[in-house]
């Protein structure tokens, strides 16, 4: 998520709940790589109903719904509301 997020910053997110939390384009969220055993966060690129597309910010080096296109909404973990960034 270069270069709005860094792998030192903190995020705080709101647990996602199935049919009741409401998902927007450009929201980050964090979710479960859907073919690796990791999570990720990820920029909401498209939302269809259950399933959304998910892109980083740095394209070019990122893994997202271009490697691996969308993801159930089973998969996602929450959305991030705020984040602390370490600057040392």
């Amino acid at each position: 998520m270069l270069p709005t997020l860094k792998e030192s910053d903190i995020v705080f997110f709101k647990k996602y709940i199935k049919n009741k939390s409401l998902l927007k384009v450009g929201q980050i969220v964090i979710f479960y790589h859907p073919l690796k055993n990791i999570k990720l966060i990820k920029r909401i690129g498209k939302i269809s109903k259950n399933s959304i597309e998910v892109f980083g910010d740095n394209i070019e080096y990122s893994d997202d719904s271009n490697k691996f296109g969308s993801i159930s909404n089973e998969k996602i973990i929450g959305i991030v509301t705020s984040s602390i960034k370490k600057i040392f």
